[in-house]
Parts: C-alpha cells; sequence; structure tokens
C-alpha cells in the first residue's frame, strides 16, 4: 500500500457532516467564555463598572505563572491577562462566562473599563529610536541581538546589495482556536479538548502556569480545520482553564475571526539589509542584518523562526561564508509566532532572488547560473553545520527549466529553488544552554482478537491526511486491509511525542509507526512459535498469512489463538508493540554553533510565468511549475495536495495577504478587509516529482507540507523583475499593485489581462 494513490480514510467523516471539532463537543454544565480585549495599542486601564449579577475575572483573581517561553530566557513576562497595562490591541485583559455566546457578547459590552491611552511604539525603528518602553522593567525595547558566523571569505570579491521588508501575515485556517476546559476541583485534575497542534507541548505549558501536576492533565485534540503556525498558540488554552479554575465548571472558547486576526498569531514582521558577495560567476556568501518585530511580547517558540532561517540563507548552494547580525525588538503590535515554514519564506525569498539579480547582473541565464553555484554531491555538510541528505539539485532544475517552457514577450519568468526541512528543533541548541533534540515521536500499536489492529499517536492531524498515511504503512507492512486499522491521534494519555509542526510527520512519525508495525509483525512471529512449538525460522507472515510449514492461517486465526484458545501460561501474551523514533543524525550545537538544523532536506523548485498589467500594476500568473523531491512517497495524493495548499497560501502571502498597522491599531481585522486569493487567482499547478530516498529515515521519507508555501515569494518577485527588466534594490512584500506601479515601464509590457 505504500507508495498508492488511494483515498482518504477520514474524509467520509468530513464531507457528510460526521467530523467532530471542538464545537462540536458540548460537556455537561459547560458555560462560555468572552474575553474582554484592550482597544488601543498601549494604555493604562481599570476595570470600572461591573453590573450586578456578572462575574469578571482578571488576573489579580487567579495569581498564575507568566507564559512560558521554553527557548529564551530573556523574553519579557507574559501573564494571561494584562495587570495594568495593555499593550497591543486585543490584549485580553478580562474573562466573563454565560450560558451562551449570545449572552457573552451581552456581559462583555456591560463591563466598563477605563482606559489612559499612552504613546504606542509603532513600528521596529521606533523601537530603536523611541524614548517609550513597552516594557518599562526591561530599560530598553532590544529583547533578542545575536551574531551568527559561518566560514570565511578571502581575496577581492563584489557585493550587490539589496533591502527587503516582509509585513505581517496571518495563518487564516478555516478553523480558527477553539478550546474547551473542564477542571475538577474534587481530584485537581484538568481535561482540554483543544485543535492545538503540539498537544503534549502545552500539556507541560499548563502545568507550569497552574502548577497542576503533568500526570493530572490531559489535551485531546479532535478534528481539525488547519493550523498552519496558528494552533501554536497557548494563550486560548490558558484562558479557558483559568475560567474554568474559577467557576468549577467546564468552559468553551471559540475563537471569533475578529480576535484571530488581531490577536492570535501573526506572521513574521521584518526587515533585511543584505550583502551578497561573488567573484567570476561564483557566489561567495552573504551578510545579512535582520531586524525583526516581536511585538510587545515573544512567543511561545521565539526566536525559533528567526534560527530555522540560518541554513536557508546558504540554501543549495556551496557558499564559503554568512554573516546573520539580528536585532529583536518589541512594540505595541500582538506577538508574532509560527507561521507555515516557521521563518522560512522570508529567507528564501531573501537568498533566492539575490541569486537571480545577480545571475541577471553578471549576464548569466537564471537556471545555469544556479546549476553552477549548486552543491554537487551529497550528502553534504554546509558551514552551517547542516548536514544534506539526499537529492539532484541540478536535476530539478532542469526539469523544472523544461515544464516551464519559454515566456511571451512582455512575460516574466520567474524560478526560486528551497530546501525543505522535515523537521526537528535541533537549532534551538543555538539558544538554549541544556542541550536537547526534542524530536521523537512515539507510537503504540495493538492486535486484537478478532485481528483488527489499532494505532496510537499523540502527534494530531489538522486535515492533513495522517490516518490515510499511518493506515498504508500498517497494512503494507503487515498485508492486512486498511479497514482492519483504526487509528487514534491526538491525545496525550497516548504514547509521548512532541506534535505537528515543521514538515515532521513524515519523516518522524512515520517512520515510529513503520518500526512499530515491523515490530508487531516479529511479535505475532514469535507467538505463533511458542504456542506451537515450532523455529522461529520457521514462521513466515506475508501479505496477511503466517506460514508454518506446510500449514497456513490467517491473522484472524492467529490473533484469536493468541487470545482465546491457548491457555498454557506463557509470558506476556499481548499482541502489541510499542516505538519512539528519534532520528539518529540530528545533534546539538557545537561552540563554533555549527548545528545540523534537521533530519532531512526536501527539494522544492517553483517556477512561474507572469503577466503584469500596465495601467494597474496587477500581477497574472499564467503558469506555475512545481518540482518537488520528498523522498519516498506514501501517497501521491496527499503530497499534491500538501504541495498545492502550500503554493496557494504562498501565493496568498506573496500577493494579497497583509496585515498593516497605522499608530498601533490594525486595518485588517477579519475577512471583509483581509484580501485572501481566490480559485480565480490561484493558477493551475504543474507537479513533476523526483525521488531521491533519505538515508536517515526507515522508509526514506523526507518533510513535504511546508515546502510549497516557502518559495512563492521569491517566485513572483524574480518574475516580477524579469517583467520589468528591473533590479529592485528594495522589495516589499506582499507585492502591492502600487509597489509595481513605481517600476512599470509601459514600452515593455503589453496588456494581457
Amino acid at each position: 500500500m505504500i507508495g498508492k494513490p488511494v483515498r482518504r480514510v477520514e474524509d467520509p467523516r468530513f464531507i457528510s457532516g460526521r467530523g467532530r471539532f471542538v464545537d462540536d463537543i458540548s460537556l455537561p454544565g459547560e458555560l462560555f467564555l468572552g474575553v474582554i480585549r484592550s482597544p488601543y495599542p498601549r494604555a493604562k486601564f481599570k476595570i470600572a463598572k461591573v453590573p450586578a449579577g456578572i462575574e469578571v475575572i482578571t488576573q489579580e483573581d487567579l495569581k498564575t505563572e507568566p507564559l512560558p517561553n521554553f527557548f529564551y530566557e530573556g523574553a519579557p513576562k507574559e501573564f494571561p491577562l494584562a495587570v495594568r497595562e495593555v499593550r497591543y490591541v486585543g490584549e485580553p485583559l478580562a474573562l466573563v462566562v454565560a450560558k451562551d455566546r449570545y449572552e457573552v457578547e451581552d456581559i462583555k459590552e456591560r463591563v466598563e473599563v477605563e482606559y489612559e491611552p499612552l504613546p504606542p511604539i509603532e513600528s521596529a525603528h521606533n523601537a530603536l529610536e523611541d524614548k517609550e518602553l513597552v516594557h518599562e522593567e526591561l530599560g530598553t525595547n532590544v529583547v533578542y541581538k545575536d551574531t551568527f558566523e559561518y566560514g570565511r571569505i578571502s581575496g577581492n570579491y563584489k557585493v550587490m546589495q539589496k533591502i527587503f521588508r516582509v509585513n505581517r501575515i496571518s495563518p487564516m485556517p478555516i478553523e480558527t482556536n477553539g478550546v474547551i476546559a473542564d477542571y475538577s476541583p474534587a481530584n485537581g485534575s484538568l481535561t482540554i479538548y483543544a485543535n492545538t497542534q503540539v498537544p503534549q507541548v502545552f500539556r507541560t505549558a499548563l502545568s507550569i502556569v497552574f502548577g497542576i501536576p503533568k500526570s493530572r492533565i490531559r489535551v485531546i485534540v479532535p478534528d481539525s480545520g488547519g493550523g498552519f503556525g496558528g494552533k501554536i498558540f497557548l494563550k486560548p488554552l490558558v484562558l479557558a482553564t483559568m475560567a474554568s479554575i474559577y467557576v468549577e465548571r467546564p468552559v468553551k472558547y471559540i475563537e471569533t475571526r475578529t480576535e484571530h486576526v488581531t490577536s492570535a498569531v501573526q506572521g513574521p514582521d521584518r526587515e533585511y539589509h543584505v550583502s551578497m558577495m561573488y567573484r567570476d560567476g561564483e557566489i561567495l556568501g552573504m551578510e545579512v542584518s535582520l531586524l525583526e518585530n516581536f511585538g510587545a511580547y515573544m512567543h511561545t517558540y521565539q526566536p525559533l523562526p528567526i534560527l530555522r532561517q540560518i541554513y536557508h540563507l546558504t540554501g543549495a548552494y556551496n557558499v564559503s561564508y554568512l554573516k546573520f547580525d539580528v536585532t529583536g525588538v518589541l512594540t505595541n503590535m500582538p506577538p508574532t509566532g509560527p507561521y507555515r515554514g516557521l521563518g522560512i519564506p522570508p529567507a528564501v525569498l531573501v537568498l533566492e532572488n539575490m541569486v537571480s539579480s545577480l545571475s541577471r547582473k553578471e549576464g548569466y541565464n537564471q537556471f545555469d547560473f544556479r546549476k553552477r553555484n549548486f552543491i554537487k554531491t551529497l550528502p553534504f555538510t554546509t558551514i552551517t553545520g547542516a548536514i544534506y541528505d539526499s537529492g539532484d539539485y541540478a536535476k530539478s532544475i532542469e526539469v523544472l527549466r523544461e515544464a516551464l517552457g519559454d515566456k511571451d514577450a512582455g512575460s516574466g519568468l520567474g524560478i526560486a529553488f528551497a530546501l525543505e526541512p522535515g523537521s526537528s528543533l535541533a537549532f534551538q541548541t543555538l539558544v538554549v544552554k541544556k542541550p536537547r533534540t526534542p524530536y521523537y515521536e512515539g507510537v503504540y500499536m495493538k492486535m486484537d482478537s478478532s485481528g483488527d489492529v489499532t494505532v496510537w499517536l499523540s502527534t494530531n492531524s489538522m486535515g492533513t491526511g495522517h490516518e490515510t498515511s499511518v493506515t498504508q504503512v500498517v497494512s503494507d507492512v503487515l498485508g492486512i486491509s486498511m479497514n482492519k486499522i483504526n487509528v487514534v491521534l491526538g491525545d496525550t494519555d497516548g504514547p509521548p511525542g512532541t506534535g505537528f509542526y515543521g514538515s515532521r510527520f513524515s519523516v518522524v512519525s512515520i517512520s515510529a509507526v513503520y518500526k512499530a508495525a515491523i515490530k508487531l509483525k516479529d511479535r505475532i512471529r514469535q507467538l505463533v512459535s511458542q504456542i506451537l512449538d515450532v523455529e522461529l525460522d520457521n514462521v513466515e507472515l506475508r501479505n496477511g498469512v503466517v506460514k508454518v510449514g506446510t500449514k497456513t492461517f490467517t491473522l484472524e486465526e492467529i490473533a484469536n489463538l493468541v487470545y482465546n484458545k491457548f491457555h498454557t501460561p506463557l509470558e506476556d501474551m499481548g499482541i502489541e508493540s510499542t516505538e519512539v523514533f528519534n532520528s539518529p543524525n540530528v545533534n546539538v550545537a557545537d561552540d563554533s554553533r555549527k548545528v545540523n538544523f534537521s533530519s532531512t532536506y526536501g527539494v522544492n523548485a517553483h517556477g512561474a510565468i507572469i503577466d503584469v498589467d500596465p495601467d494597474t500594476g496587477f500581477i497574472k500568473i499564467r503558469k506555475y511549475v512545481i518540482v518537488s523531491d520528498c523522498g519516498n512517497i506514501i501517497n501521491p495524493i496527499i503530497v499534491d495536495g500538501q504541495l498545492m495548499g502550500g503554493s496557494a497560501m504562498g501565493i496568498g502571502a506573496a500577493l494579497y495577504e497583509v496585515i498593516r498597522y497605522v499608530s498601533g491599531s490594525p486595518q485588517q481585522t477579519n475577512l471583509s478587509d483581509y484580501w485572501m486569493p481566490t480559485a480565480k487567482e490561484i493558477p493551475r499547478m504543474e507537479i513533476k516529482h523526483l525521488v531521491s530516498p533519505s538515508p536517515f529515515t526507515p522508509l526514506g521519507t523526507k518533510g513535504v507540507a511546508e515546502g510549497g508555501a516557502t518559495v512563492p515569494y521569491a517566485v513572483i518577485v524574480n518574475a516580477l523583475e524579469d517583467a520589468l527588466g528591473v533590479t529592485l534594490d528594495h522589495i516589499e512584500v506582499p507585492i502591492t499593485p502600487e509597489f509595481v506601479l513605481k517600476y512599470v515601464d509601459r514600452s515593455r509590457l503589453v496588456k494581457t489581462m
């Protein structure tokens, strides 16, 4: 079954309306949570009036520890609810509960809050220059500063310089954050139903915030409608838990779309100043200076989205030098955090646009220029310590070139190339002193007396077909029908694990499933050997049939024999197995701060042909081609779906989606003013596959979920430069029509739209 394009086993319940999402779950005595949020980017506040019969929960009413940052000790303290001062529009300052959502909204409007507005820090540059401080106790708005330097550069060389501005964006999953918290005062236990991407990690976080032992906390993830980093968001779980502890009843919170856009996780807010050094058609290296706007606080996972860029700034090129300076500041905006690709798309934009611009400047074809500078032989260890596992970079570019074909006069052709980490958090050891790489994922597998198999993982799915992939692997190993396999995901009472993010499922989780299935197969052979008193070598299990000499048994017959018919006491008669997979090639940062960032590195080569309307500045994508190498493929349909969905998301980020702030207030607050692409704007995508199995995973698989989203920024900017016949020295994404019109030469462009 591995490699076959079978239909997803989870789809029947979704298309028939039988999916079970957080909002479909109701617990006895459940109340609904409303969050009172600040309308100001910065202000002193106090609760002025609470009508009779209404209870308002504040931070003083239920003291907690601050929200943890697992990766940076210098992060400012962020409590679940603001204390005396709010620091961004949408910051929670109080909670109310009621019997339904309508009453909650009415109650929120009746609670009077007095504000004393203060001047906000409106931008990263203001944070550097302004005397005002987001957190007075820190004494500065510069909260993170670091320099990473790898390799060396010598001799004479030339330099190309550019500035890149990447604006904020929303992950915008179809389902917003949702949680039900059920605290039991009888035994001090906490049960959470949430659509989080990291149930085990947030179980630990909840234990820290509330002082509840981890053994008394259970996080259950039902069906979830998308994540893209936006579901790696601790605060909704904490707010619902606060309310449940306070009222001693289950409390449900479903984030509104406005809350999601304005006060949930937002994508990166960055400005890069870049110098690329080169000589005689050879890329030597880069110096990159990054100004990062964290917002008012540092998200639980910051500064990992910064660190994950490092190897992307060298990419697939055999460069000898990289210097990366980072200055991270605080402003009066919501915190930025994980967004699909965890920091990668802007880094790919920086590197790949510099490469395309340099090829044009030096008179090279952009395909050939990349091939000239690519790493030629794999595995390869880069100057940053990344160990690239497998792939044929030059062939990928050639397949892309052939599929794109020639462009028409006046059109623009852009390409970009990115390596997709199938992913560990090994790079966290660049800032965490204690060496650790939480890369593991656990599986528990059991065959019952009927021969059916149940597979448990604590990781979950966000509509990404994980149940199907797991089922295919188990079916392939044991030779049983897919309908005899049940997959249970997203429960912290299950095996250990670290969650769903960073293109890691096909690398870590599937590897764990495969190894557990092999163990289960060996366990069945061992039990048959014991029960029938034959040598183990004489027991064969193939295609769902057990063969012992001239006798054959179905797995159903063997399972029935083990559980129901064999009564002689034998030690440990269960047909079950466990596996915790931790990739063998991840490591921790050495003294020179080199580290292998990930276990596998898939290939994503994208290309587009665009037309630019010379009158309006609008960009029309005429053709879009994806060349992917994600190693061995479990299910081609799921892989293509991930590539198309990710690329559509990347196109939206490149051309349409943005959250802008004026005087600290968001100008996009919901889907009426946040512009997302529709099927009309997304082109038909042509997908080509190459297969170079990874030597570091049992099935040769690599990651694939993020790759599509990481490349379109660079592809479309490169195509725009080609169409306009210019090399831009200042690039800002998303690329607005106003930006395009500043550079349009109407004599070059033919109106075709």
